[in-house]
């Protein structure tokens, strides 16, 4: 079985499970035009999808696994949208710290004014303004899984009151209460804070819309950790124009890369970061692990044991 990396740092992956699975034909490409050359033969191809193209799968003929190096796949699911054989898995769970430790930079960022400062610093100007505390204000996370977990014990920790959006609203650790998705504009008036961190479906796709924004107070904050597609950035734009929001921290965005002439770049309070939300300095060896049993399951021809299997 030949299975094919596609990644900066594919060659310490093709080291760390060939330890492994010694019996793996791995190949190596760190580049996506390098995964030109391999392709054809590749059974199993483990990328992000925004190294993989139609083109490319459509030449892997005897492609049974795509290993999404991340938690989302809707890039992925549209890819091979004609390929339903093709089994699809993530790394769903291992951003959890980088993603929390991100959603506490655009908040803190856009709460305290962090551009500003950073403007100040760079005119020397000595300028002191009033620092709005995390603590004691309500964090309203749209999306209850692994991540919004790691995030929600963090918030506590500053000492925030913490409510969760889920389709299928329970009693959950961490929180204090969770709200049905269907009463999202109720959970939105809420917040002093909303995260989203929920995948992109048809059901989610502008969940955070015109309405919902009304919904919200005039000085809250909205971080999309999410996808793009989760939040109207047009009706976003409108809200923070007429003073109807206090922010925006944007590190997700419908068209990637976001455009040099798009309005985010320059709106006042929006807090833009270049989809950093789960990278970190040791991502190769927080998903190494969910990479091994994968790779051993689909290698023993244990496909329902694959981890992470989303179709």
């Amino acid at each position: 079985m030949t299975v094919l990396i596609i990644n900066a740092d594919a060659d310490y992956y093709c080291q760390q499970l060939a330890r492994a699975c010694p019996g793996a034909d791995l190949r190596a490409a760190a580049t996506p035009e390098a995964a030109w050359e391999h392709v054809e033969g590749a059974h199993a191809i483990m990328a992000f999808a925004s190294a993989l193209s139609p083109g490319l799968i459509a030449r892997a003929h005897g492609l049974e696994w795509l290993q999404a190096l991340s938690s989302g796949v809707d890039g992925m699911l549209d890819l091979c949208a004609g390929r339903p054989d093709i089994a699809i898995t993530s790394t769903r769970g291992v951003q959890g710290p980088a993603v929390a430790e991100m959603a506490f930079v655009h908040m803190l960022a856009l709460a305290r004014d962090v551009p500003r400062l950073a403007a100040n610093q760079r005119r020397a100007v000595w300028e002191r303004y009033p620092q709005p505390l995390l603590h004691g204000k309500t964090v309203v996370i749209v999306g209850t899984g692994a991540i919004a977990g790691e995030l929600a014990g963090r918030c506590r920790a500053f000492g925030m009151s913490v409510h969760g959006v889920s389709a299928v609203p329970r009693p959950i650790p961490g929180f204090d209460r969770v709200h049905d998705r269907r009463d999202l504009a109720q959970a939105a008036a809420l917040a002093d804070f909303m995260v989203l961190l929920v995948p992109l479906s048809d059901e989610t796709r502008h969940l955070v819309d015109a309405r919902i924004l009304a919904a919200m107070k005039p000085d809250a904050i909205l971080v999309n950790l999410a996808r793009g597609g989760v939040c109207d950035e047009a009706a976003v734009l409108r809200a923070l124009r007429e003073g109807r929001l206090g922010g925006a921290g944007m590190d997700v965005f419908e068209t990637e890369p976001l455009p040099a002439d798009h309005p985010l770049w320059t709106a006042d309070r929006v807090f833009v970061t270049p989809h950093l939300g789960g990278e970190s300095d040791r991502y190769a060896d927080q998903v190494l692990p969910i990479l091994r049993a994968n790779l051993a399951a689909f290698l023993q021809g244990r496909p329902q044991d694959l981890r992470n299997l989303v179709r």
